[in-house]
């Protein structure tokens, strides 16, 4: 089987957590929606491509930025109206409000994502990422993402057990083997009800770090392990 190989390196990122208000809490790595946005992106997708991914990665130390956030605050959703640009807001500059919170940020990140799709797809997506004449961002707008690694390689299952030793990882939950982990739930893809509003299909997964014992699991051609959900 044939998957997109990518690393990936970001100085700063925060893949911040659904609900987290009062703090920016973020994921030790990004979940699949996001991954799967900055994909679609590259692609300039306008409809779901059929991917799964297998997410891996490390960072040097998580630190906290204090930054302002603003946001409208009133009971009356009805000001809420849907336009062509997506959900805008009609609100005079007097209904504002500003509070200060803390972002957590991942600093000095690695990552090392596989990609499976259709061939075509793959091959597509190597040819955008390469070729792309802007940024990628993976979390926020503003974090960026370096491109080390983008190659179509070969994968096979093997029959013998390893040991992470290089990075963590998502490990979908019917992958697991026991050991220590932290259980997650983690956004795949959405479903729209009645044209706005959002329901997510998730994915059920350990985060493992680096000793956990893998049994049998499929590896790149280059000896990486590869998760994929």
């Amino acid at each position: 089987m044939k998957v997109l190989r990518l690393k990936l390196y970001q100085e700063t990122a925060c893949y911040k957590k659904p609900f987290a208000f009062k703090v920016s809490e973020t994921y030790p790595l990004p979940p699949y929606s996001t991954v799967k946005g900055m994909l679609h992106a590259a692609l300039n997708a306008t409809s779901l491509i059929p991917m799964r991914y297998s997410i891996q990665g490390k960072y040097d130390t998580l630190m906290t930025d204090y930054q302002t956030h603003y946001f409208f605050k009133n009971s009356k959703t009805e000001e809420f109206v849907l336009t062509t640009a997506g959900l805008g807001i009609e609100r005079e500059f007097k209904d504002l409000k500003s509070m200060p919170i803390y972002m957590h940020l991942l600093y000095d990140v690695e990552l090392l994502i596989h990609v499976s799709a259709e061939e075509n797809v793959l091959h597509q997506l190597k040819e955008a990422i390469l070729s792309s004449d802007s940024h990628l961002s993976l979390g926020r707008w503003e974090d960026l993402v370096r491109v080390d690694e983008c190659e179509v390689v070969e994968v096979e299952k093997s029959n013998k057990s390893f040991v992470l030793e290089e990075y963590t990882a998502y490990v979908p939950k019917e992958q697991l083997r026991g050991g220590d982990y932290f259980p997650y739930k983690l956004n795949s893809t959405y479903r729209s009800l009645n044209g706005s509003v959002r329901v997510w299909d998730k994915i059920s997964v350990g985060y493992v770090q680096q000793g956990y014992s893998v049994k049998r699991p499929m590896l790149d051609e280059k000896g990486s392990f590869v998760f994929l959900a």
